[in-house]
């Protein structure tokens, strides 16, 4: 250094004073002076500053060892300081974020609030026109009827003061004329003086009930809160899900996360948010699992130590995932479970270890064991890179749906003659013509498939494709296929579409359409999430149209005129006035768009409000026929449903007192609904009742009116009192599969459509006299009893030969579609009318030996007539 620098030799606590010594007992060689030595290191031993030795050890230690900390200590600030301003760059990512969330959020709730008022002071000028429009009616009535009652006492005052006695005949004619005329119109009022025909006025109140604004105040305060969250929880993905790694003695209670991880910890979090419905246990996890809160419906356990038995899951739980080296029985997997992942577990399971509940099974990367052990409940089986080679008899012949998942390298000869949904997702083996058995009809080929189609079996009507990379090109899809899915990035152009699909289902495609886009033969259209082109691509032959989500905003010319069936799906959220005039049937399920009384047109007859709808019904138009109601929300009153409404269909999950069914309907259908019914829930207009699908209630609630009843593949078992007395027309369809021994003797007209249950000759009461064979009856006719004298034969599986039809009909009629050739013998000479139909095959010249016997054809009958 120069011998001109200058040097700080003051005292760090004292600064007016000089540093003279070094202070040897206190540790770092605290530099002192005179003031320190009598203050705070009073009786310390000192070193001197000369001392050469000491010194020299201070140089050495403060170069070698000192220095190199200090850099390190440099080091680690910038550490810290780059770990702050990451951290703070984050809270400002997350500030913008939030702030742009709390701002979209009071955006949609200032838009719903502003829809609202607009909608209220559109019904509140509605209204002012209205009783405007009243009173100038009134007044222009009122002003009319003044002037002549004004005239009248005008005419009579003149008549009085210019009497005179000319007796003029014209004069007298002329002045009775205007008296006749005055005497009409007085009388006229005076006649109606209490029944004035002046409208009345449509008094209007703006209702507000303050408690539900309190309701809303403490809805908006507990939908959006600003709490202090920890930003800094790693998070893992399982999966292709995130989970949230809880680290021990960290409070996750208020956070909104639906997956959370827990490794090997000695201290649970006190409280899992209830948002959590996907648990990761990790490897090594060793604490009894009745921490698992009830909202868990999917736990991921993987080798942890714990040993689990049958009372360890919460019955909440309906997916279970078994993860690397999971080795315990699996005794402990409750009847809740419906969905098991096996992923490369060590346990060697056997044909009792997985639970009879297990619908949908996946075995997973480097799964390799033998498949003995599946139960026969398993419908759905999925097949990730498996190391067992799987031969004919592996598979179970319950199994209905295949997966063979990335990386499958095996041949396909296992596939067991039950499969008919097969998924292909990015498989190495190489397919070729014969790969897939025939009885294939639903394909999936997923990500990255990238295969020439020629293996595709002719039975295969349902094809999906999605993001594959093989080009298609006109002749790659077989012409058997009716029904194509286009799914997520799909970026091929369309002209591939063989013309015999009929439905088409475009669900987030990349490829840009056009006009000539999609051929002809389309008739159904499924634009869903997030679609975001013009729709000046559908053709004239679409007449169902599927709207889910989508982004593109709609007008009123963007839909096409041929439509009919329209579908609005889950968080559609525009108006409404994009609807054409020819659609009929329209479809709202869950939609975000608030409704108003001018949202659906006129047009539409049938409305279908599906899952979830949570709107007033007041938009209803008075055009609608047909109600269907499946699962919604709105709690329905008295006057809910316009009186216009005759038939009404309640659909699965209905449950609500019926209270609010207006006379009008005469047509009431019951799909498996859960609300309890009573002697009094059903009002007297009905007169055809139908219970569906799984209806599992007494009918001892079936009023007295009812003529029609129709049950399809109900599960309560009926008995000889089940059914009222009035009932005469009776229908038993898909399914059914039930004694007849409840049918009363009132039943004279009997439909079977597709049952299962096996007649005999005593199944059915003798007092039926017409009876209906409809499409897929499938059993020999020997149980028909003699009392029937009318048979109806529709689309009918059973292959009838002579003889099969009995000689005690007088009448037989062949309609919808019945597809059996008429060979001779095939009906009876006792038959005396013959009446044709909507038949595939005409009636042949021998077809008939009774030369008496009269044949009619019905207005849809399609075949040349014989005499």
């Amino acid at each position: 250094m120069s011998n001109n620098q200058q040097y700080d030799t003051k005292c760090l606590n004292h600064p007016y004073q000089d540093i003279i010594s070094i202070c040897s007992n206190c540790p770092n060689n605290i530099p002192v002076c005179i003031d320190c030595i009598t203050e705070d290191h009073n009786g310390h031993s000192l070193k001197k500053l000369n001392d050469i030795s000491f010194r020299n050890q201070i140089q050495h230690d403060f170069k070698n060892q000192t220095i190199p900390k200090l850099n390190n200590y440099l080091e680690n600030n910038k550490k810290i300081l780059d770990e702050s301003n990451n951290h703070f760059k984050e809270i400002q990512d997350y500030h913008t974020k939030n702030f742009d969330k709390a701002f979209n959020i009071f955006k949609e709730l200032k838009y719903i609030i502003g829809a609202k008022e607009n909608d209220i002071k559109l019904l509140l000028m509605t209204k002012l026109n209205q009783n405007t429009e009243i009173n100038n009616i009134i007044k222009t009535t009122i002003e009319n009827n003044n002037n002549i009652i004004n005239n009248a006492i005008k005419y009579n005052n003149d008549v009085n003061n210019n009497y005179n006695n000319d007796v003029n005949n014209n004069n007298i004619n002329n002045e009775f004329i205007e008296l006749l005329k005055h005497n009409h119109q007085c009388n006229s009022l005076l006649s109606n003086i209490n029944n004035n025909n002046l409208p009345e006025y449509n008094d209007t109140k703006l209702i507000t009930k303050q408690d539900n604004l309190y309701s809303i105040k403490d809805l908006t305060n507990s939908y959006i809160e600003v709490l202090d969250t920890p930003l800094d929880l790693k998070t893992l993905k399982f999966y292709n899900l995130e989970f949230t790694i809880y680290e021990e003695g960290c409070d996750i209670s208020h956070l909104e996360i639906r997956n959370l991880a827990i490794g090997p910890i000695g201290c649970l979090p006190k409280t899992i948010p209830a948002t959590v419905t996907d648990l990761y246990l990790r490897d090594g996890f060793n604490q009894p699992l009745n921490f698992i809160p009830p909202t868990v419906e999917c736990l991921y356990l993987k080798n942890i130590k714990y040993q689990l038995t049958p009372d360890s899951i919460p019955a909440t739980v309906t997916d279970l995932y078994l993860r690397d080296g999971f080795d315990q029985p699996l005794n402990f997997i409750p009847p809740t479970v419906k969905y098991l992942f096996l992923d490369n577990i060590k346990y060697q399971l056997t044909p009792d270890s997985i639970p009879a509940t297990v619908t949908d099974l996946y075995l997973l990367n480097g799964f390799n064991q033998p498949l003995n052990f599946i139960p026969p409940t398993v419908e759905c089986l999925y097949l990730k890179n498996i190391k067992y080679q799987l031969s004919p008899n592996s598979i179970p012949a319950t199994v209905t749906h295949l997966y063979l998942e990335k990386g499958f390298n095996q041949p396909l000869n296992f596939i067991p003659p039950t499969v008919k949904n097969l998924y292909l997702e990015n498989i190495k083996y190489q397919l070729t013509p014969d790969s897939i058995p025939a009885i294939v009809t639903y394909l999936f080929l997923l990500d990255d498939f990238d295969q020439p189609l020629d293996f595709i079996p002719p039975t295969v009507k349902h094809l999906y494709l999605q993001n594959i990379k093989y080009q298609l090109t006109p002749d790659s899809i077989p012409a058997t296929v009716i029904y194509l899915h286009l799914e997520n990035g799909f970026n091929q152009p369309l002209n591939f579409i063989p013309p015999t699909v009929k439905s088409l289902y475009l669900d987030s495609i990349k490829y840009q359409l056009t006009p000539d886009s999609i051929p002809a033969t389309v008739t159904y259209l499924y634009l869903l999430d997030d679609f975001n082109q013009p729709l000046n691509f559908i053709p004239p032959t679409v007449k169902y149209l599927y709207l889910k989500n989508i982004k593109y905003q709609l007008t009123p010319d963007s839909i096409p005129a041929t439509i009919i069936d329209l579908y609005l799906l889950d968080g559609f959220n525009q108006p409404l006035n994009f609807i054409p005039t020819t659609v009929q049937y329209l479809y709202l399920q869950n939609i975000k768009y608030q409704l108003t009384p001018d949202s659906i047109p006129a047009t539409v007859t049938y409305l279908n409000l599906l899952d979830g709808f949570d709107q007033s019904l007041n938009f209803i138009p008075h055009t609608i026929k047909y109600l269907y109601l499946q699962n919604i929300k709105y709690q329905l009153t008295p006057n809910s449903i316009p009186a216009t409404v005759t038939n009404l269909i309640l659909e699965d999950g209905f449950n609500q007192p019926l209270s609010f069914i207006p006379p009008t309907v005469k047509y009431l259908y019951l799909n498996n609904i859960k609300y309890q019914l009573t002697s009094n829930s059903i009002p007297a207009t009905v007169i055809d009742l139908y219970l569906q699908n799984g209806f599992n209630q007494s009918p001892n609630f079936i009023p007295h009116t009812i003529k029609y009843l129709h049950l399809q593949n109900i599960k309560y078992q009926l008995t000889p009192d089940s059914i009222p007395a009035t009932v005469t027309h009776l229908y038993l369809q898909d399914g059914f599969d039930q004694p007849l021994n409840f049918i009363p003797p009132t039943v004279k007209y009997l439909y079977l459509k597709n049952i299962k249950y096996q007649l005999s000759p005593n199944s059915i009461p003798a007092t039926v006299t017409h009876l209906f064979l409809l499409d897929g009856f499938d059993q020999p006719l020997d149980f028909i009893p003699p009392t029937v004298k009318w048979l109806y034969l529709y689309k009918i599986k059973y292959q009838l030969i002579p003889g099969s039809i009995p000689n005690h009909l007088t009448n037989l009629m062949f309609n919808h579609g019945y597809s059996q050739r008429f060979t001779k013998g095939i009906i009876p000479d006792s038959i005396t009318s013959i009446h044709m139909g909507d038949v595939v095959y005409p009636l042949e010249h021998d077809s008939i030996s009774n030369p008496g016997q009269k044949i009619s054809y019905l207005t849809k009958s399609n075949h040349l007539k014989i005499k």
